[in-house]
């Protein structure tokens, strides 16, 4: 796994590569940012993701990671994994 910070994370394994972008976000503050990026990888594998899936999981906890304060207050839980996906100025309720 390496990880790329604004250009995202690769995971490289004998079945080859798989590529994600970092997510867009406004960056508040990096404190955390690895770590929350390792937990959003570990809680794939546990939840059994594929490799794509674990690696998109691990770009979208150090999103959000990242767009707040502090290093560890705005991980998202399993339900707001997908807020992230949502357009800009679209309401989420």
């Amino acid at each position: 796994m390496v990880k790329h910070g604004a250009g995202g994370a690769t995971s490289h394994s004998d079945l080859g590569s798989v590529h994600r972008p970092a997510r867009q976000v406004p960056v508040v503050d990096t404190v955390g940012a690895g770590d929350a990026f390792v937990a959003g990888l570990l809680s794939g594998l546990l939840d059994g993701a594929e490799v794509d899936a674990r690696l998109d999981r691990a770009v979208t906890t150090g999103a959000f990671a990242v767009a707040t304060q502090g290093d560890w207050e705005g991980l998202p839980t399993r339900a707001e994994l997908a807020l992230l996906d949502h357009a800009p100025g679209g309401a989420v309720r």
